[in-house]
């Protein structure tokens, strides 16, 4: 009878975790949730840089798009007589961060110092290019406005994205598109 009251008396004492086991696997998850705590503080940076070039590209192509349809000759792809190139600057406000659809978000010409904050600067850049401009493979020597309009064969639209923000919470990136319009 003995040896069966020292077999359940071994069991009670083997049952559960100790202190020691409790502390030793407390102090490994504290060390595992250190390790992850950059992850998480990087993965929020990434995703606001992320954020922040796809609204960069998304204005940037929008103005892209609209000068593309325009005609060859409209006033908005229009340089100046003696110009090399033809620019427009403007800029995207803010408004109020705590008003939902401010009416002083949006672009605005310039850069106005009474809408809020300025989130991004578009700058525009028409320049104008003969065929014979290609010969070398490179559009390096624009022709100046008020040039004879039978020598305009190519016009390049180049719009800069400058993000105001800082580089801090996932801004400060400048993105550059071109394209090239065909007459």
């Amino acid at each position: 009878m003995r040896p069966v009251l020292q077999a359940l008396s071994d069991r009670t004492r083997e049952a559960g975790f100790s202190l020691i086991e409790a502390v030793i696997a407390a102090f490994l998850l504290l060390v595992i949730a250190l390790g992850l705590i950059p992850l998480f503080s990087r993965s929020i940076l990434d995703n606001s840089s992320g954020n922040d070039s796809t609204q960069a590209s998304n204005h940037g192509r929008t103005q892209l798009e609209e000068l593309i349809q325009a005609p060859f000759n409209s006033q908005r792809l229009t340089v100046a007589a003696g110009q090399p190139f033809s620019g427009t600057t403007e800029s995207w406000t803010q408004g109020n961060p705590d008003e939902l659809g401010d009416a002083l978000e949006g672009w605005w010409p310039g850069e106005p110092a009474d809408r809020g904050q300025i989130l991004w600067r578009r700058t525009t850049q028409v320049s104008q290019y003969s065929i014979s401009d290609l010969d070398d493979g490179v559009l390096d020597d624009p022709q100046p406005g008020g040039s004879q309009p039978n020598f305009i064969h190519l016009k390049q639209i180049e719009v800069v994205m400058d993000s105001q923000r800082s580089a801090l919470i996932g801004g400060g990136r400048d993105l550059t598109l071109r394209v090239i319009k065909p007459f």
